[in-house]
């Protein structure tokens, strides 16, 4: 008897566990086709798969597409930009082999790469990105023979030698002859492309009067590159316009083949430019040109491992974009993909159990079956840092932005503007607790993600419904007027020339208008999310959008216009410098437009709105609408890529790096799974940017940024004065205020030829990003939300309320509300009693 009682209970608990298993089947996950080169070999072309296709930022792609609302959209066809900064086109790679080529070599010069011919001139010590074991074949000839950097032919280079610092040509990036990467900006002479070489030795060489014409050498070697790399992107970006607006199987292949070339083009020179020796370049400018062209990113790799770093993500994407659930309910109808199903599933519905079976099943899918190629990436990423030399695969996720310490510098920012979220949290719980009850959600606990009309909790907008502080107050929308007024497409993008005319910016000329797609043609196919498009030509600048007449449609015009007014300002730069100053600069400056065009003054000054609505609750419901998409996105973004900084560096053990993510948004948003989850799950996988590898950090930055220029433009116009109830900033408009643009000229114009710490400080005597300005925005809202907890008695942040992950997969079915691990569905009360019985017979999960 005593040795049949635990096995009865075994199968006991073993047979009452399956009257809570979901009725769907957890059928294997298909793998996918995978051709040789990395790539799937059918290629998708409808407009949804389009959208979520990894492979459209390698072949088609505008530098800069719309992101209305700061990033805060929830899948790849909202937020995901084309390939549009340079940091981002490097660091997804391509597996195409080198071609076997000869540059012209100065053998004399002390910028050659071979040190030996140099040595004789007294010019200092040898440098270490010498490669001394490479030969050069006088009689060598390839496709791109004439572009001006000297290389080692590839039949006398051994790519193992990278591994070596001995050998390896980029070693100069990891302080070597006292260079640091990461010196601070400031410091005169020293940033991250800069020497830190004393005066004395400097003067010496720049005395020197062949040293002089060596350099002199080198800028003209420059000039030509920049000119055949402007020829290069022109052709290829001129590709992928022609495939974005005339979609088809002609279109599409020369794109794809026109990106090959490009990205081919770019490797080399990045190669070609490593090998010169920059121990003896002085000039800031030069130094950072140079250091810019040679970023390399993936593509640094070996060619076997690029490919294996290839196959890794479009394994990965074929599983995010083949994923597809059941219908609540209904296990016959096993259709659903995220876009456009669950994405309006999630934000239409109000029933607590369908958003919860959406989200369960969404994650499960999309990411459960790419946790072990996550975890393959993870290490090549390592291998990515140190080809790039860095130290890890984190510190190379932030090298784009130019700091030592850019993780902690974004945590003190995200301390700034914690107190304002904390208040929006505590009064959106309330909300939400007083919608589904307080037996579903606790008044001290971390909110469930499944319930704020988004699959990752990441804006809150769809349940404005429920959230709204004044419901008899109607929004803003000043679409019918624009309707009653007679709108175009036209007319809406001339008005937006005719605001950056009127702060003293540059007209745009016929030349946009005629070449650029402001509506859907009727007589063909056209990808209509909305971008902005730099030919690489200095004069040749277009917008591509399908432009409805509502207000949504007139800010995203603006948007699209400020795009182009940055190509404006720092077309005379060189085309490597003709970027923001770091990837979110871009994005930041079209929402600071966004946000002078979109207040109530400014909509009246354009005949939109009959009168100036000054009542408090009309302000209030305004900033509200803002922060749940503003404010809200903040803590998922830094937690998103705070996680990969801890994977990609080891911070972070692969075997529990679910858990981990959802501690770091239990740490910073205050939201929950809506079910326990364990270390089966890949939840992250579900989300497009991960499976991707794209960086997220970038959405963060620029939604603070934002602010801090709308701020610096706003004071500049004498438009806002702090502490002056009578000029708030979030009623501010630079509409006719030119000081205001050329302060905004002044940023635009340094492109990425500095620091973007130098380029604030010097255009808003700001030097770091500041959350203080979006503090200042929404100063109106944190304090009615102030108000409204202490008239509620409403606890502001949130409590530890019970484990959210687990490593044990025996857990992952059970749910957490409040503290309580519930059923799942309507029997949640014979659950709990299976668990009494269970507990009852000694029986515990781990």
């Amino acid at each position: 008897m005593h040795g049949v009682l635990p096995t009865c209970s075994f199968w006991l608990c073993l047979c009452l566990g399956l009257a809570w298993a979901s009725p769907q089947l957890n059928l294997p996950t298909p793998q996918p086709e995978i051709s040789y080169n990395g790539y799937t070999p059918n290629v998708a072309t409808t407009p949804a798969q389009l959208r979520a296709d990894r492979n459209r930022d390698q072949r088609y792609g505008p530098p800069y597409a719309d992101d209305v609302g700061g990033g805060a959209a929830d899948d790849g066809s909202d937020d995901f930009r084309y390939g549009q900064t340079y940091d981002e086109r490097m660091r997804i790679g391509y597996a195409y082999p080198s071609p076997r080529v000869n540059f012209s070599e100065h053998p004399d010069s002390p910028f050659s790469a071979d040190a030996n011919q140099y040595a004789n001139h007294n010019y200092g010590p040898i440098s270490s990105t010498t490669d001394r074991n490479s030969g050069i074949d006088p009689n060598a000839n390839g496709r791109y023979s004439d572009v001006p950097y000297s290389t080692p032919d590839n039949r006398n280079y051994n790519p193992n030698d990278q591994y070596n610092y001995n050998n390896n040509p980029n070693v100069d990036f990891v302080g070597v002859n006292n260079r640091n990467r990461f010196e601070n900006p400031f410091l005169s002479n020293q940033d991250r492309f800069n020497l830190n070489q004393g005066y004395l030795e400097r003067q010496r060489y720049q005395q020197d009067r062949r040293y002089q014409q060596e350099l002199e050498k080198l800028r003209t070697l420059l000039v030509e590159s920049d000119q055949k790399g402007s020829l290069e992107c022109t052709a290829n970006v001129a590709a992928q316009w022609n495939f974005e607006t005339n979609v088809n199987d002609f279109t599409q292949t020369e794109a794809l083949n026109a990106q090959q070339r490009y990205v081919e083009f770019q490797r080399i020179t990045a190669e070609q430019s490593k090998r010169i020796n920059k121990d003896l370049i002085f000039d800031r400018r030069l130094y950072r040109q140079l250091m810019l062209q040679s970023e390399v990113g993936p593509n640094a790799l070996p060619l076997d491992v690029l490919d294996r770093y290839n196959r890794l993500l479009n394994e990965m994407l074929f599983l995010y974009n083949s994923a597809s659930v059941c219908a609540y309910q209904q296990p016959f109808q096993c259709d659903l993909h995220y876009i456009p199903h669950l994405k309006d599933i999630m934000a239409k519905s109000r029933d607590w159990d369908e958003l919860q079976h959406t989200w369960v099943e969404y994650h499960r899918k999309a990411g459960r079956g790419m946790r072990d190629s996550y975890e393959q990436l993870i290490d090549v990423m390592q291998e990515v840092a140190y080809v790039n030399n860095v130290t890890n695969g984190g510190e190379y996720w932030y090298l784009a932005y130019e700091s030592g310490n850019f993780r902690q510098d974004m945590d003190i920012v995200w301390e700034q503007i914690r107190p304002l979220y904390e208040a929006l949290h505590a009064y959106v719980r309330r909300k939400l607790r007083d919608y589904y009850g307080p037996d579903r959600i606790n008044r001290i606990a971390p909110i469930p993600s499944h319930i704020l009309g988004n699959m990752f909790g990441q804006s809150w907008s769809n349940v404005l419904d429920i959230l709204i502080p004044y419901p008899g107050r109607k929004l803003i929308d000043v679409t019918p007027r624009m309707v009653e007024q007679g709108y175009t497409p036209q007319l809406m993008f001339q008005l937006a020339e005719e605001f950056f005319t009127s702060i003293n910016m540059s007209a745009v000329g016929p030349e946009f208008y005629r070449n650029s797609v402001l509506e859907q043609p009727l007589d063909r196919r056209v990808l209509c999310e909305p971008s902005a498009w730099d030919f690489c030509n200095r004069h040749d600048f277009r917008v591509k959008i399908c432009t409805d007449i509502n207000q949504r449609s007139l800010i995203s015009v603006h948007h699209e216009m400020a795009h182009i007014q940055y190509f404006l300002q720092y077309r005379h730069l060189p085309k490597v410098f003709r970027n923001g100053a770091n990837p979110a600069f871009h994005q930041a400056v079209g929402d600071a437009i966004g946000l002078a065009v979109s207040t109530p003054k400014h909509l009246q000054t354009l005949g939109l709105l009959q009168r100036s609505l000054d009542e408090s609750s009309y302000d209030i419901n305004y900033l509200f609408t803002m922060a749940i998409d503003k404010v809200a996105f903040l803590p998922f973004a830094l937690s998103l890529d705070n996680w990969r900084y801890d994977v990609f560096s080891g911070n972070a053990n692969k075997r529990t790096m679910n858990c981990h993510y959802w501690n770091m948004r239990e740490k910073y948003s205050g939201i929950k799974p809506p079910v326990l989850r364990s270390e089966k799950d890949f939840d992250l996988g579900a989300k497009y940017h991960i499976p991707a590898n794209i960086p997220y950090i970038k959405y963060f930055f620029s939604t603070v940024l934002q602010f801090q220029l709308y701020r610096g433009m706003c004071r500049e116009a004498g438009q806002y004065v702090p502490g002056d109830a009578r000029k708030p900033l979030h009623k501010c408009d630079i509409y006719r205020q030119p000081a205001a643009g050329n302060m905004l000229k002044k940023l635009m114009a340094k492109g990425a030829s500095q620091p973007w710490q130098e380029v604030l400080e010097e255009t808003l005597q700001e030097g770091r990003l500041d959350g203080s300005a979006l503090r200042e925005y929404f100063a109106p809202l944190e304090e009615w939300l102030r108000l409204e907890n202490l008239r509620t008695n409403e606890y502001v942040g949130w409590n530890y309320d019970g484990d959210y992950c687990k490593r044990s997969i025996e857990t992952a079915g059970l749910q957490v509300y409040g503290g309580f691990y519930n059923g799942a569905n309507q029997g949640s009360a014979l659950n709990i009693l299976i668990l009494m019985i269970c507990s009852c017979l000694g029986l515990r999960f781990s």
